[in-house]
């Protein structure tokens, strides 16, 4: 016996007032997806004059209740559930879809405990936090998104105060202890936020299914006329404030954060299951297309292979699925890799033969661009490796890269080519990559973006030069690791990833290589510069606005206002966000001792005169923070909680600059500022990062050349071990979407 028939007959009462289609689309979906026999329907129709009648009574399995007026939600529900001889009564919204075993699932829950009372299903468009994010376009295509969803699993049925009565499944034992619903809310609104009271009150949970997933067109009977829908909603809120003597929102709060780390971010259980719900909705994307990906190539086509699997990784970097490499697709290009190479290939571009006295580093890189980042790690390595010639080939796009990068290969004894301008493919780029690798380089290095499918397949069989992976883009998903002889990495927050959440063989923690420090203009005149009197200690933070994002308790306009209205002789720039907004706001009420200064530039002038660096927040700036430090600049920040990688010490081994706690920040900027032999120290430390950065990096990248093999063996395809997502998942998938990182794709 089914599962659906243990639990008894559910008798599932549904309202109707015209709109045939949308009734004929929910019952036929009843039918549908919902085991016979395991159900009743009973509609009760409120005067209905567009052919809702006539077709309902053509049905033989509804039973039927015709009002001769439009007596409301309550009135009309309370009709239904008399006429029930359920063991539950699901109170449906007629402008619903049903999907695939979704009332297995309510029930399975329903009927988990004694006391839980009733139980409610998310949807695409409902109040309450009871929506997720959805892409579908069709009725076909949600049922295929459904069809997803709807696996039952307790770990994500979530504890409510109050559940919306579009689909709300309530025991019967329920209903005979509390009553019907409360006509009083006639025609409707809040009768469901009174009912959800009503069920607590007596003993029992209300329970949110994340595990089940329906269709809402929503506000299909006051859609029509907002005025009136809005006078409704504000008399029945009136009469449910008296009823109970609190407001809604007072009588049922929404639950706080459990986890205390995951509350500085986001403050409401109900947020957490949301952000839990896009990154399962990013991790059903990543499958699709990967295993479109895989479809391809068993078909033939390791070209499309190639271009599904580019955009299954760039949809995971920018919209995090939960992981952060995937076994199936490496697998998918490492596959492909052993077919396309099993001829040689002759390279189809002109290169010069490689230098018997040197060693030759071929560098791959996916796209370049003027500013900071991985162009200019991949710039500053070339300059500084004097003892080797190095080379550069560019896979994806070439045309925003820095005329700087070809200067610095040639400058090297190298040469600088680009396999988009070739007109091929992205397999014939593969193979030439390979090719052009075993017959020039001694090592391979990959500057690569975390979509580039291009190196993978390129290295993704065994022999030719040891390959090195630059984990530039440590921070999220990325694609192609597993073909790397060696991981290097830029900070030990990357290293923590790679080695618990991508399961690579090897990495090694290369120093960001910073270059010759900038000459800085006297202290005073830089202020003078900028309008600043000489004795005021000027705090510096450059960063993007995304970094200066609002999140939770991590406000760092907020922090800034704090700091200026502690010390009186502070002034505060932050380069990076307009002077709008939040921050014109704090500009005028700090007096102009907090500015901001968009599109600069010329970054000099404002080194020159920071006494203090303060790290961005939430998400650190490392490279600024570390340009600060080597020019004898304190630096300081926030560390944040659950997500470590995002703002950290910037070199742990010398210096502490990152704080957990706010006091303490705030007491150590407090110091920084009054204290000038203090500050004097802080910055002392400067040398010593400098070595780290500059004087003493080529020893530290002799010893990564030294890790590697002889011959390139890729780090195999079989040891990436998905593990659960954590909160720090959460976190990353949260900042993504109210940043809108993950609206962004590569070039």
């Amino acid at each position: 016996m089914s599962r659906s028939k243990d639990q008894g007959l559910t008798s599932i009462v549904i309202l109707t007032y015209n709109k045939l289609d949308y009734n004929m689309l929910c019952i036929e979906s009843i039918r549908q997806y919902t085991e016979p026999g395991a159900y009743e329907i009973i509609v009760v129709d409120n005067n209905s004059a567009d052919g809702t009648v006539e077709w309902l009574k053509s049905q033989q399995d509804i039973q039927l209740i015709l009002n001769s007026e439009n007596v409301g939600f309550p009135a009309g529900c309370n009709q239904g559930i008399k006429a029930a001889r359920g063991d539950s009564i699901l109170l449906l919204n007629n402008d619903t879809v049903v999907t695939p075993r979704w009332l297995d699932n309510l029930k399975q829950c329903l009927f988990s405990a004694e006391d839980i009372g009733a139980v409610g299903a998310v949807t695409n468009s409902c109040s309450n936090f009871q929506s997720i994010p959805c892409e579908y376009s069709s009725i076909e295509e949600m049922i295929r998104f459904a069809d997803y969803m709807n696996n039952s699993d307790p770990k994500l049925w979530e504890e409510r105060t109050r559940l919306v009565g579009y689909c709300m499944l309530i025991k019967a034992e329920v209903i005979a202890k509390i009553g019907l619903l409360d006509e009083a809310f006639s025609p409707g609104n809040y009768e469901d936020d009174d009912y959800s009271v009503r069920i607590r009150k007596a003993g029992y949970q209300l329970l949110l299914c994340r595990d089940t997933f329906i269709h809402h067109f929503g506000s299909v009977s006051f859609g029509e006329d907002n005025t009136c829908f809005n006078n409704l909603l504000a008399s029945n809120r009136q009469k449910f404030t008296a009823k109970w003597g609190q407001e809604p929102h007072c009588i049922s709060p929404y639950e706080p954060t459990r986890d205390l780390g995951l509350r500085k971010w986001i403050g409401y259980q109900h947020e957490v299951g949301y952000y839990q719900q896009l990154m399962k909705n990013n991790e059903r994307n990543f499958w699709l297309l990967a295993e479109q990906a895989e479809f391809a190539l068993l078909s033939g086509n390791g070209e499309k292979a190639m271009l599904l699997a580019k955009q299954a990784a760039d949809g995971a970097h920018h919209s995090h699925p939960g992981f952060f490499a995937s076994a199936k697709l490496e697998g998918v290009l490492g596959k492909f890799a052993q077919k396309l190479h099993s001829q040689a290939a002759n390279p189809a571009i002109a290169i010069p033969k490689p230098d018997p006295q040197k060693r030759n580093i071929l560098h791959v890189l996916s796209q370049g661009y003027f500013g900071g980042g991985h162009t200019a790690t991949l710039a500053r390595w070339m300059d500084m490796d004097a003892e080797s010639v190095h080379s550069l080939l560019v896979t994806l796009h070439s045309t925003t890269n820095p005329p700087g990068l070809a200067k610095s290969a040639l400058a090297s004894g190298g040469w600088y080519n680009t396999l988009d301008t070739q007109n091929l493919t992205l397999s014939q780029r593969a193979r030439l990559l390979h090719a052009v690798a075993n017959m020039w380089a001694d090592i391979v290095v990959l500057h690569i973006h975390p979509h580039d499918p291009v190196p993978p397949v390129a290295f993704g069989i065994a022999g030719g030069p040891p390959v090195v992976f630059v984990n530039h883009a440590d921070h999220a998903f990325s694609l192609g690791m597993t073909v790397a002889d060696l991981v290097a990495e830029h900070r030990a927050g990357g290293q923590f990833i790679t080695q618990k959440r991508r399961s690579a063989a090897a990495s090694y923690v290369l120093p960001v290589p910073l270059g010759p420090s900038p000459e800085l203009q006297a202290r005073e005149t830089a202020k003078a510069a900028l309008g600043i009197e000489p004795d005021k200690i000027v705090l510096l933070t450059i960063a993007p606005p995304y970094k200066l994002l609002p999140c939770g308790e991590y406000n760092f306009a907020k922090l800034l206002g704090e700091i200026v209205n502690r010390q009186q002789q502070v002034e505060i720039l932050v380069v990076g966000p307009p002077d709008a907004g939040e921050w014109a706001r704090l500009k005028s009420e700090s007096n102009g001792r907090i500015r901001t200064f968009a599109g600069q530039q010329d970054l000099v002038r404002f080194y020159s005169a920071a006494d203090v660096y303060v790290d961005s927040l939430p998400l650190g700036s490392a490279d600024e923070a570390l340009t600060a430090a080597v020019l004898g600049i304190p630096v300081v920040g926030l560390a944040v909680d659950i997500a470590a990688h995002f703002c950290e010490d910037i070199a742990p081994d010398i210096v502490k600059t990152h704080f957990h706690s706010r006091g303490e920040l705030l007491a150590v900027i407090d110091r920084l500022v009054l204290d000038e032999a203090y500050r004097a120290a802080q910055g002392a430390v400067s040398t010593r990062i400098h070595k780290q950065h500059f004087t003493e990096w080529t020893g530290h990248l002799r010893q990564l050349y030294s890790l590697l093999p002889d011959r390139h063996e890729p780090g195999g395809i079989r040891s990436i071990r998905q593990q659960p997502a954590d909160g720090s998942d959460v976190v990353w998938t949260y900042f993504q979407n109210v940043s809108g990182l993950n609206r962004s794709r590569f070039g």
